[in-house]
């Protein structure tokens, strides 16, 4: 149980760190760190025997993977509206 609980609270860290570096920062690459290094261990972890490569224990490992690719989308989405959003404004400064 400790274990599971466990593994929420590093989800939730790495979600609010994903976060910060897809809407924060202006490169795109930096919000796919997580991402990658979660698919890389993935690949890692099924390559090399640590767990079988079964339907029941790879599900748990497509979401995950699923949930952050689709967070980085998210965030990035976020940004580009966040950017428009600021230009909106100092275009209406300017028309003042």
């Amino acid at each position: 149980m400790i274990d599971l609980i466990i593994g929420f609270v590093i989800a939730g860290i790495l979600f609010v760190a994903e976060y910060f570096l897809c809407v924060k920062l202006k490169n795109p690459l930096w919000g796919g760190i997580i991402p990658i290094l979660i698919l890389i261990g993935t690949i890692w972890i099924f390559a090399s025997g640590r767990v079988p490569l079964t339907v029941r224990n790879v599900f748990p490992f497509v979401i995950a993977n699923t949930i952050f690719w689709g967070d980085w989308g998210t965030g990035r989405e976020k940004r580009k509206k966040l950017q428009q959003e600021e230009m909106n404004k100092m275009k209406a400064k300017d028309i003042e």
